[in-house]
Formats: C-alpha cells, sequence, structure tokens
C-alpha cells in the first residue's frame, strides 16, 4: 500500500503582484526596487503599470533584465519621447513613445509576454479607468503615459486615452483583478504633507498641479500588503539628468522593506 502524507502546514506559495506608479522621470526608481527583488530570488507572478510605472513594468514583463533597461533609461532624452507638434491637444507627439517602446522591446503583443502585463489609461471623455491587456504592448504603454496638455492623447474607438494617473496613480486593484495575494506597490509620488520645489518652468508648473490632484491616489496604496515609497519628491517629473541617483533611491526604499516582505512570503 503506499501512503500519501500531506502537511497541513505547508503553505500555498503565494501569487505575488508588483503595482508600479506614474511619475515621469521619477520612474528609474522602479529600476532600483526591481534590482533589490531580483537580487533576493523574488519574481513577480504579475506586474501592472501606469505611465512611467508601464514603461518599466512592459521591459521586465517581456524579458529585458533590470541592468538592460537601466543602461536605456540612464541614456533617455526628450528627443526619444516625443516630437514637438502643433499645440492643439499636446505639445509632444505621442506617437514616438510608441515608437521608443517598440524599439525597446520589439512588436509584442501582451499574449506574448513572459510575465502577465497590465497597463493603466484613463479615457479623458468619460472619466473612466481603461485596463489595457490585449493587442500591442507598446501601443497600450503610450495611451498609458500620454500626459494631458504635454502628449497628444490616443484615440480608440470613441474613446479618448490619455495617462490612467489621472484617474489612479497606483492601481493596486487592477493588481488584485489579476489573481495577485499579495501585492507590492511602488509610490512616486511624495506623501500629502511633504512639500515640493518651487517650479522653475511652465513643465515644472503644470507637473506640479497635475500630482496635487493625483494625492486621492494615495489611498489605494494602503491597500498593497507592501507600499514602498522611494524618496525622489524632491525631483521633478522632467529631470532626466537626476535619473541615476534616483534609481539608487529606489533600491534603498527596497532594501528598507525587503525584510518585511521575505517575512511576508516565508523566504
Amino acid at each position: 500500500m503506499r501512503w500519501s502524507l500531506t502537511w497541513p502546514w505547508r503553505r500555498k506559495p503565494k501569487t505575488i503582484g508588483l503595482a508600479l506608479s506614474g511619475g515621469g522621470a521619477r520612474g528609474t526608481a522602479h529600476l532600483g526596487v526591481l534590482k533589490v527583488l531580483e537580487r533576493e530570488g523574488i519574481r513577480p507572478d504579475c506586474v501592472v503599470g501606469v505611465s512611467a510605472g508601464s514603461i518599466v513594468g512592459a521591459g521586465y514583463c517581456a524579458g529585458l533584465s533590470v541592468v538592460e533597461m537601466e543602461e536605456v533609461a540612464l541614456d533617455l532624452q526628450w528627443s526619444k519621447l516625443g516630437r514637438i507638434v502643433r499645440p492643439r491637444l499636446g505639445f509632444f507627439d505621442s506617437q514616438r513613445l510608441e515608437s521608443y517602446m517598440t524599439e525597446l522591446i520589439g512588436d509584442l503583443q501582451f499574449a506574448d509576454l513572459s510575465i502577465p502585463f497590465v497597463a493603466v489609461a484613463a479615457d479623458i471623455l468619460t472619466g473612466q479607468l481603461v485596463v489595457l491587456k490585449e493587442g500591442s504592448v507598446a501601443w497600450a504603454v503610450r495611451a498609458s503615459c500620454a500626459l494631458p496638455g504635454i502628449f497628444t492623447p490616443v484615440e480608440r474607438g470613441d474613446q479618448l486615452l490619455v495617462d490612467g494617473g489621472t484617474i489612479n496613480n497606483l492601481p493596486v486593484s487592477a493588481v488584485r483583478e489579476m489573481g495577485a495575494d499579495y501585492i507590492i506597490a511602488v509610490d512616486l509620488l511624495p506623501p500629502p504633507q511633504d512639500r515640493h520645489p518651487r517650479p522653475d518652468n511652465l513643465f515644472e508648473m503644470w507637473s506640479l498641479s497635475f500630482y496635487t490632484l493625483l494625492r486621492v491616489t494615495h489611498a489605494e496604496g494602503k491597500e498593497a500588503d507592501c507600499l514602498i515609497t522611494p524618496a525622489v519628491g524632491s525631483y521633478g517629473i522632467f529631470e532626466f539628468s537626476e535619473m541615476e541617483e534616483m534609481l539608487e533611491k529606489g533600491v534603498k526604499a527596497a532594501e528598507a522593506r525587503i525584510d518585511q516582505i521575505k517575512a511576508d512570503l516565508g523566504l
């Protein structure tokens, strides 16, 4: 007779979800967080990204290493992200964003990704959150990153899609819907009580107004099992020259939480 023993105290491995917020150039801090998770052998089972978080999330889920994405990020310039157009619905043509992502990961479809991924955009006509999980990944990232007034919006049927952060900059609920039962969320916005640096130009003035409105999304971060908040609030979302510093801020923030994460996961 063959006996089968079941150990009641052996826990089923948790499905790990990762939520990556928007934040412009601050998105480099996401790479610092991923670097620490990778070093500790913690691999997300699903990822949701908004705006800058969608760029990092798409690259990671497409199989790019953190080192590869770091090299690309530190070489990033405005000219690679947008072409100036007549300012009707945006100063920069968002098509350049799609081309940039295609160069980075190829013309991948969501079904081709090695890790399930979702990009989040918003329909500016209805004020509804739009979850993008089918079709072209590069196109979805373009829509998720289309900052209103800066990048031209993206049309899909009767929808006019813009940066998902206008509705929810940290979509923890979307990660939960993907089946995650342990969620790590990375929030790149400064806490509501923090003071922003004084704006020096039109873009910084615009971004300050935009991210002041986005503070309402901080509540959803509380629904994460582990919330990581890199100290990047003093950097502007267009400060591409400071991305190396911001990456290190991501590393430090993740290292401050890694013991909690490992304990929660039983590692």
